[in-house]
């Protein structure tokens, strides 16, 4: 199983962020917050293979507060415990502590351009950049960056990549800026040919130091892929701790509702019921995403899965191969093409 807690708190609001998060949260409400997460984690009976801490911005809890949370959390042996970080929340102090429950840092960089920051809302400064990226307590370490942001060029993202190979993190998250509906950037129009440029510059750039994609915008080297995301990408069962914090019982998916006030009343999550067979079609196209794509004995796995449907979703993909996807009786995949035409592809299917 894997866990997932959304720290619905930050210090500020990025432009481009629509993940519900409150800045500069009031102290009473965060300690409220902490109290009922850590009363849910020790009343579930599971045990998980992975955690996330996602937000928000799950630094931004004191050190007391992380260490309740951490350990209130039942982890199988070996498990991948991974919590985002905004660079400028982090002290020594914090980081050596982290380092007793997380074996995985994600460090919400963006860029290493401050001009760049300052357009995306992004309120974090070299310096503790640099502070973060020095840091050798965590045996893994990822770094987010964002291109086809306005005044984005190859060789202004080129750069972002070369400092970001540099630092020495093993898994690099680039996404394209999204201009989603009530952020700054709504309304924003992308250049779309310049983000596939981009997008492949990432590939070849990043490929070339041996940190290679495989996902659409995740790259890892070898062995340090985000075990966390590749489970759920797959259809695993995913428990979500928090106000928006979402869930997958391996049949339906839920989500809490996106209100911490509503959340510490006990308000019911929202359901997304959907017939089985449309979810395992949700699941399939999802899990395409990925390089590796899917082995036949994955899918069956699933619950419900039946040899006819994969028959039935390997002739719905026929007509986009060789270009797009490659097509064997036990497995299929995207090609780099079609990972850049997912959305066209996934639409075939759902």
């Amino acid at each position: 199983m894997n866990a997932y807690i959304h720290v619905p708190f930050c210090r500020n609001k990025c432009a481009y962020c629509a993940f519900y998060s409150l800045p500069a949260a009031d102290g009473d409400l965060i300690q409220k917050y902490v109290a009922e997460i850590v009363r849910q984690l020790q009343a579930c009976p599971a045990t998980f293979s992975t955690l996330y801490l996602g937000g928000g911005t799950p630094t931004l809890l004191a050190e007391k507060d992380l260490e309740r949370i951490f350990s209130a959390v039942r982890l199988a042996p070996g498990a991948e415990v991974s919590i985002e970080a905004n660079p400028e929340t982090l002290t020594p102090e914090k980081l050596a502590m982290l380092s007793n429950y997380a074996n995985r840092l994600s460090i919400g960089v963006q860029s290493f351009s401050v001009n760049k920051r300052k357009k995306l809302g992004r309120d974090c400064s070299d310096k503790a950049i640099h502070a973060a990226l020095d840091c050798p307590h965590f045996p893994h370490r990822n770094l987010d960056l964002m291109y086809a942001v306005p005044g984005d060029t190859a060789d202004s993202f080129r750069e972002d990549l070369r400092l970001a190979v540099a630092s020495g993190v093993d898994h690099i998250s680039c996404y394209s800026l999204t201009p989603e509906e009530q952020t700054a950037f709504a309304g924003t129009v992308i250049d779309e040919e310049m983000s596939a440029d981009l997008w492949q510059l990432a590939g070849d750039t990043l490929g070339e130091a041996g940190i290679l994609r495989y996902e659409i915008s995740n790259y890892a080297r070898p062995g340090a892929e985000c075990r966390h995301n590749v489970n759920v990408w797959k259809g695993g069962i995913l428990q979500g701790f928090g106000p928006a914090a979402a869930s997958f019982d391996g049949h339906q998916r839920y989500r809490q509702q996106e209100n911490v006030t509503s959340w510490l009343h006990g308000a019911p999550p929202e359901w997304d019921m959907i017939p089985e067979d449309a979810r395992r079609r949700e699941i399939f196209a999802v899990n395409l995403r990925t390089v590796a794509g899917w082995k036949k004995r994955d899918f069956l796995a699933l619950p419900g899965a039946v040899e006819e449907e994969w028959q039935t979703f390997l002739q719905t993909l026929a007509p986009f191969s060789p270009l797009y996807c490659t097509i064997a009786s036990d497995e299929v995949k995207l090609t780099d093409r079609g990972l850049l035409f997912w959305d066209s592809i996934a639409s075939e299917l759902l």
